[in-house]
C-alpha cells in the first residue's frame, strides 16, 4: 500500500530535520572539542613556562586546577611511555606528565586531539565550556579560534563577521599607533596597542612591534636608572626605575600574545632573545624561551640565537650540542664551525678554573699538586683551541680569551700588577669580556696593593651600592646611598 504523498513529504521532512540536528550537534562538538583542544595546547605551553609563578590571578589559578584534572585523567589513557626531552622536566627537576610533553609537542596533536574531543576528558570538556560561557577562564582565544573569546550566545555566522570587523578596526587602530609613533606622541601608544591586542588576539604583529616599541623606542633616550633611584616594584618582585619598567611591560605584552598563540615561534624569540638576552642580560630566561621557540616551526636563525644563548648562560656543552646539531642540518652555514670550536675552549677553560680552585682549597699537597697539574694542562688544550681560531687572521674573541688564561697564571704567581696590564689589554681586545676582564682586573689591582683610577674606584662603588640594594627585599630595608 503506498503512501500518501503528504505522509510522505512529513517524513522525509522529519528525517531531514532529525539528520540536521544529528549534523548539528556533531558540528557544535567538533567546535567545542576544537576549542577545548587549543586551550590545552596553551595551558600545557604555561605549564612549562609559568609553573614557578606564584603571583597568579583566581583565573589563572582556575586554569591550573582544570588543567591539573586533564592530565590525571589523560595520563593512563596515553599509551606508552613518552620520549622525555631535555626541556621536559619542571623546576623541581621532575619529568612533566604525559599529556603536557605530548601537548608540547606536534608529532602528538592527533592523539592529543582524541583525548580532547573523546570520552576520556568529557567531564573536563564540559567544566571548560562552563567556565568559559561564565568567563571564569583565561587563555580561551588563540589564533586557531579567536571567535572564542567573542561568540558566546552568537550565531556562528555573525560571530565570524564580528571578529572581521573588529580584525578591520584593529587595523585602523594600528595605524593610529603608528602615526603617534612618528609624531612623537608615545604617551598615546600603549593603550592603543593593547586595544589592538584585545580587538585580535591572532594578531601577533602587533604583539610584536607593540613590545619592540616598548623596550627600544621609548628607552632609546632614557639612561639606566641610578640603584639609588629605583623603586621597590611589588608587582614584579624587583627594583626599577623608569626605563626599566618599560621592559618588563613589554613581557607583559609579549606573554599575552603567547598565552593567545601558544604556537607562534615570534612572540618566543622576540622575548627570549629581544628581551631577556639583549635587554635584561637575562640568559637562563632567554634560553627558556627560545627552547621553546624551536619546538615550532621556525626560521633558520632562530636556534643559533638558542645557542649563543646558551653560551652566555655558561651552558657550553649544550652550546656546543647545538651548534652541532645545526650544522649537521645546515652543512653550508659559516658562522656554526666558529661557534662549535669557541664552545670547545669554553669548555677546556671552565674545567681548568674548577682543577685551579681544587688545587687552591685541597689541604693535602698531594691532590693540590694533582689538581694544579691538571689545570695548567686544561689551560694549554684551551690556548691550542683559541689559537686555531685565529688562522689565517687574528680573532678579537679568541685573543681576548688567551690573554684571560695567561692573565690567571700571572694572579697564581703572584704578577698582580702583570696580570692587570694583560687584563687591561684584554677588554679592549675583546669587548664581550669587558666585566668579566674588569672585574679580574681590579682584583689583581688590589692584591698587589696597586691603587685604582678614579673610574675603577667609582665602579667598584658602584658594585658595592648595587649589592646592597639587591640583598634589600622592600623600600624601607634599602641602605643609604653610598656617597
Amino acid at each position: 500500500m503506498k503512501m500518501p504523498q503528504k505522509a510522505l513529504v512529513i517524513v522525509c521532512f522529519a528525517v531531514a530535520l532529525a539528520l540536521a540536528a544529528w549534523q548539528g550537534a556533531r558540528v557544535r562538538h567538533l567546535r567545542e572539542s576544537e576549542r577545548f583542544y587549543r586551550w590545552i595546547l596553551a595551558q600545557s605551553t604555561q605549564t612549562r613556562l609559568f609553573a614557578g609563578d606564584t603571583d597568579q590571578s583566581d583565573q589563572q589559578k582556575l586554569d591550573v586546577a582544570l588543567y591539573n584534572e586533564i592530565i590525571d585523567a589523560a595520563d593512563p589513557a596515553i599509551p606508552g611511555d613518552l620520549p622525555i626531552g631535555e626541556d621536559d622536566y619542571d623546576a623541581d627537576g621532575k619529568p612533566m606528565r604525559k599529556m603536557t610533553i605530548a601537548a608540547g609537542d606536534e608529532q602528538y596533536s592527533d592523539l592529543v586531539f582524541k583525548l580532547a574531543a573523546g570520552d576520556v576528558l568529557a567531564k573536563q570538556r564540559e567544566e571548560f565550556l562552563e567556565y568559559s560561557r561564565d568567563r571564569k577562564i583565561s587563555s580561551v582565544a588563540s589564533e586557531f579560534d579567536p571567535s572564542a573569546a567573542y561568540s558566546e550566545g552568537v550565531n556562528v555566522s555573525l560571530a565570524n563577521i564580528f571578529f572581521g570587523f573588529r580584525k578591520v578596526a584593529a587595523n585602523f587602530i594600528w595605524l593610529q599607533v603608528d602615526r603617534y609613533w612618528h609624531q612623537g606622541m608615545e604617551q598615546r601608544m600603549i593603550p592603543l596597542m593593547k586595544m589592538c591586542t584585545w580587538l585580535d588576539p591572532t594578531f601577533v604583529d602587533a604583539f610584536q612591534l607593540g613590545a619592540w616599541h616598548l623596550a627600544y623606542n621609548m628607552t632609546a633616550k632614557l639612561p639606566d636608572t641610578p640603584e639609588p633611584l629605583k623603586q621597590w616594584n611589588e608587582k614584579y618582585k624587583a627594583r626599577i626605575g623608569e626605563k626599566e619598567l618599560y621592559y618588563y611591560i613589554a613581557i607583559d605584552f609579549l606573554e599575552d600574545g603567547i598565552r593567545k598563540n601558544p604556537r607562534n615561534y615570534k612572540l618566543y624569540f622576540d622575548l627570549g632573545y629581544a628581551i631577556y638576552n639583549l635587554k635584561m642580560k637575562d640568559y637562563d630566561k632567554a634560553v627558556t624561551y627560545l627552547t621553546e621557540a624551536v619546538r615550532y616551526p621556525h626560521e633558520v636563525w632562530v636556534p643559533r640565537m638558542l645557542n649563543r644563548s646558551l653560551e652566555e648562560a655558561g651552558r657550553y656543552e649544550q652550546a656546543l650540542a647545538g651548534w652541532e646539531t645545526y650544522l649537521k642540518r645546515n652543512p653550508d652555514n659559516l658562522t656554526a664551525p666558529a661557534f662549535i670550536v669557541r664552545n670547545k675552549g669554553r669548555i677546556k677553560e671552565k674545567q681548568a678554573n674548577e682543577a685551579a680552585e681544587r688545587a687552591r682549597i685541597a689541604t693535602d699537597p698531594q691532590a693540590a699538586a694533582l689538581a694544579k697539574a691538571e689545570a695548567e694542562k686544561l689551560r694549554d688544550e684551551a690556548i691550542k683551541i683559541y689559537d686555531s681560531m685565529s688562522q689565517p687572521t687574528e680573532d678579537p674573541f679568541a685573543v681576548g680569551r688567551i690573554m684571560k688564561i695567561k692573565a690567571d697564571r700571572l694572579m697564581e704567581q703572584g704578577l698582580y700588577l702583570e696580570a692587570a696590564a694583560l687584563l687591561q689589554n684584554a677588554r679592549w681586545k675583546n669587548p664581550t669580556m669587558w666585566d668579566e676582564a674588569t672585574d679580574l682586573m681590579i682584583e689583581a689591582k688590589v692584591k698587589g696593593n696597586v691603587p685604582l683610577d678614579l673610574s675603577e674606584k667609582k665602579y667598584v662603588l658602584r658594585k658595592e651600592e648595587a649589592e646592597k640594594y639587591k640583598q634589600a627585599a622592600k623600600p624601607q630595608q634599602q641602605p643609604a646611598p653610598v656617597q
